[in-house]
């Protein structure tokens, strides 16, 4: 009787090998479908993220996940979403669909740039490709960047026949990024058109203790930042724009002890138990990326001045 063939000698350390590089390619192969697979719902989950914590910073959206509409200086209603991306008032406490909040995003929030002179710019006039541009830079810092990221919010219901779209703009949202105390954190903060006054926050990557650093992402503690002003009063209670120290300082302990009435409490807000090092960083953070837009906010601030008719 002949002996097998000793090239199919399955107990071989060639045929072992052989084995190993088919198994492994085979792998490979379903590991880069799954990871093509899961590549688009992933980038739309992060739009979705993005889109939604921008809502919240802009308070078109609650920080507990329904639409709302502001009816007072500082009162707001849950509402929901009609034809065309409109919010009108509601009493219930609607959670929006993914398409709903896209929408109401796409209608009320727009990028634009600005360089380090505080003047607008577009995309299209520089360039770049918005999307490339956002992905590229989101690390490193939009206000590091020659062309600094930043958005306009527009009003739940533009005004009809305006030839002027800048007329009608409610606010301005800047990107923010900076350290923790474990990683980078990143986050928004929203604008009044007088470029001082805060309409909100919102934080959406970080990586900080939970009950601690972590914070940063609750309610209740970015419930202290609208209506504080980015730029430092001085003691006389007035404001030099060019010159004044910029930011929003977390400072140890609660403003009111620490800083009592003194005009800097108007640029301050409680720190968070057992996480200074997070609310030293986020105090960095503010200083160092709206330093870079200060040029910009300062335009718009002089703009509302030359507007508002003297008392």
């Amino acid at each position: 009787m002949s002996e097998p063939n000793s090239s199919f000698n399955t107990s071989s350390s060639k045929y072992t090998i052989i084995f190993m590089v088919i198994l492994s390619f085979v792998c490979a192969l379903i590991l880069s479908i799954l990871a093509s697979a899961l590549r688009e719902p992933q980038e739309v989950a992060k739009e979705i993220d993005r889109s939604t914590q921008m809502l919240i910073a802009a308070r078109i959206m609650s920080p507990y996940g329904y639409f709302q509409v502001q009816e007072g200086e500082d009162k707001f209603s849950p509402a929901k979403i009609e034809k065309g991306g409109n919010l009108v008032s509601t009493e219930e406490f609607i959670i929006p669909s993914r398409d709903d909040i896209l929408e109401v995003y796409h209608k009320r929030i727009q990028a634009f740039l600005v360089n380090d002179k505080g003047e607008e710019t577009t995309f299209e006039k520089v360039g770049l490709k918005e999307e490339k541009y956002v992905s590229e830079y989101r690390k490193t810092g939009y206000y590091r960047q020659l062309q600094k990221l930043i958005y306009k919010i527009y009003p739940n219901k533009k005004a009809e026949n305006s030839k002027d779209e800048n007329e009608s703009i409610e606010g301005y949202v800047i990107p923010i990024n900076g350290m923790g105390l474990w990683d980078a954190i990143y986050g928004y903060l929203a604008i009044k058109p007088d470029g001082d006054t805060v309409i909100g926050i919102s934080w959406y990557d970080q990586k900080e203790t939970p009950g601690l650093g972590a914070n940063i992402t609750e309610a209740d503690w970015q419930s202290q930042f609208p209506g504080k002003v980015i730029f430092q009063e001085g003691a006389t209670g007035t404001t030099n724009f060019q010159t004044a120290p910029i930011g929003i300082t977390v400072v140890k302990g609660k403003v009111k002890e620490v800083l009592g009435d003194s005009p800097k409490a108007k640029s301050a807000v409680d720190g968070m138990a057992g996480a200074t090092l997070t609310g030293n960083g986020v105090t960095n953070a503010y200083k160092d990326v709206l330093s870079a837009y200060r040029p910009f906010l300062i335009s718009m601030h002089d703009k509302i001045a030359k507007e508002t008719p003297k008392k």
